[in-house]
Formats: C-alpha cells, sequence, structure tokens
C-alpha cells in the first residue's frame, strides 16, 4: 500500500514508519525540516506542512492510507498557551480535513492521546465510551479534533480511525524539546542531575513498549476501515512514578536524585486504561513486560551515547 505518513519526524512517527517500511509498504513522509539524504528504499520524504495543499495534491492523492502523527505540544509546554495549542495543531489538522475529498475512501488515522482526553475520576478502566475530561489544553486540542472527525465522518462518510495510545516509550526516544519521562529519567541517571517530579510521585501511567506499538499499526492496516473506530493501546497495566523511577534504579545500578514540586495542573492522577476492543477487532494486545521493555530501553541508551 502507499500510505501518506503526517509528522514522521517524531518518535511514534519514526516508529511506525520503520515497521511499516518492513511490511514492504510505499511510504511518503511529509516533515517540517529539510530532507536531503534521507530518502530509502519504499520511504520517500518531502518537506512540507500538514496543510501544504500543493505538497497533498502531488504526493497524496493516491494514497491507500493517510496517517497524521503531526503534532507541535505536551501537556506541559501547552500550558498557558491555548492559541499556540489552536494555530500550530487544530488549524492545520482542519486544513487537512478540507482536502481529504480529493482522497475519497483514503482512511485518516488520528493519533490523540489516551493519557490526556479521559477523566481522571472514572471507576474502573476507561474505555472507548468512557467520559472525556483533558486537564490540559494539549489534551483539549486533542479531543477537538476527535470530535471534528465525527462530524467530518458524518457529514462525508469517510473513513476515520482514532487512536489513543498510552505512554509509549522505547528505543530511539530522545528528550529534544519535549519532555518524555523515560528519556529524561535515563538521562538523570547517567549525569546524576536531578529529576524534578510534580505531585508526590504516586501518579500512575500505562507504559507501552515502542514495539507494541508500531504492532498495532501493521494489524491496523491488515482491515478494511468503514465509517469510524476508535481504538485505547495501552498495556493495561499501571506503575506510579515514584516505582518507575525504583525500577530503573535496579536496572540501571544507579541512584537517582529527586525533587518533588507541587503539582502543575495539567497532568491526570492515574487512569486504566481497557484496551479489549484492540484485541476483539485487530487481534492486537501488549506483550512487553515494563521491566523487559526498559531494559531494552536502557541498553540502547548507553549504546547510543
Amino acid at each position: 500500500m502507499k500510505i501518506l505518513v503526517l509528522g514522521a519526524a517524531g518518535f511514534l512517527g519514526q516508529l511506525v514508519t520503520a515497521r511499516l517500511t518492513r511490511e514492504g509498504h510505499q511510504l511518503i513522509c511529509l516533515v517540517r525540516n529539510p530532507t536531503e539524504g534521507l530518502d530509502k528504499a519504499n520511504v520517500k520524504y518531502v518537506q512540507a506542512t500538514i496543510d501544504d495543499t500543493q505538497a497533498l495534491l502531488e504526493h497524496a492523492s493516491d494514497a491507500d492510507y493517510v496517517l497524521h502523527f503531526a503534532w507541535d505540544t505536551t501537556p506541559g509546554t501547552s500550558k498557558g498557551q491555548p492559541a499556540v495549542e489552536a494555530v500550530n495543531n487544530l488549524l492545520p489538522t482542519f486544513r487537512l480535513l478540507e482536502q481529504l475529498h480529493r482522497m475519497p475512501g483514503c482512511p485518516l488515522v488520528f493519533v490523540s492521546s489516551a493519557g490526556a482526553v479521559y477523566s481522571d475520576v472514572l471507576e474502573g478502566n476507561a474505555t472507548e465510551l468512557s467520559p472525556l475530561s483533558p486537564k490540559s489544553y494539549y489534551g483539549a486540542g486533542k479531543l477537538s479534533v476527535e470530535m471534528f472527525l465525527h462530524a467530518y465522518a458524518a457529514q462525508t462518510g469517510h473513513p476515520i480511525v482514532i487512536v489513543r495510545p498510552s505512554n509509549v516509550y522505547g528505543p530511539g526516544q530522545t528528550i529534544k524539546r519535549q519532555f518524555a519521562i523515560v528519556p529524561t529519567l535515563m538521562e538523570a541517571l547517567r549525569d546524576g542531575s536531578t529529576f524534578k517530579i510534580w505531585g508526590n510521585g504516586e501518579a500512575t501511567r500505562d507504559y507501552l513498549f515502542a514495539e507494541d506499538f508500531s504492532n498495532f499499526f501493521a494489524q491496523l492496516l491488515k482491515q478494511e476501515q468503514h465509517g469510524i473506530n476508535t481504538y485505547n493501546v495501552a498495556a493495561q497495566r499501571s506503575c506510579s512514578i515514584n516505582d518507575l523511577c525504583g525500577l530503573l534504579e535496579e536496572i540501571s545500578g544507579s541512584s537517582l536524585s529527586l525533587e518533588y514540586l507541587p503539582e502543575r495542573g495539567v497532568d491526570l492522577s492515574g487512569v486504566d486504561f481497557d484496551a479489549s476492543h484492540a484485541k476483539a477487532e485487530l487481534d492486537w494486545q501488549a506483550t512487553t513486560e515494563l521491566r523487559e521493555g526498559l531494559t531494552k530501553t536502557w541498553d540502547w541508551f548507553l549504546r547510543s551515547q
């Protein structure tokens, strides 16, 4: 299949691009930075934004799938900047929707965020039908796009898939300008720097290994898409930030210096996710235990330094 990937340069986009290339798909990857020397077998990189009409017409008119990973903020970086969330993320996505009519029948897969759109006062595990109540502008932005996609699908019949991953981690993830807890902790272990925790460290997160996440997309693309469908993509087991720190100390053989700060108001206290819909519809489930995934990631981190 020919697949257009938006946001292919980010961690999640890179994971899925690598996996789908191994599956033999032809990929067109839109990235914001210069692309000279990046092209490889079955993968062509194009310097363009997701709302670049000319690039979409030139490279995506005959695509079989559009995968939308592009997003410019995190829960923390979006704090106090609702206009940035709207201008950098929402408007480009809405302009993309205006071009989708040129690709009739080509499913759009939007990567949302399980960790940012659900309410943290749920009883039991969050399913795709659980109440949604984001605390961050990042989560509100993701949910806004989801709502527009529902309206777009209702008006046009265009096939839409919404993917809500939990906290994806693994080899290849770096800190750069966006906060990512696992590589940030590993950097603190290596350098002896202080790791800052907002709150008491008892907030829980679901950590999904990179290979499990990319396996989901391999399964998804095997299915014919109709209407609109939403999937939680999660390991279905939670770990507090304090316990995550302890696990990494055991794996690395080093101790962390921790500083506890007041809660910043954008983070959920903890939500457990139900990913049984992905198992039932796509025969997908996460198989990597947290200790195993963290060990593989730590080994990669040491080799990459």
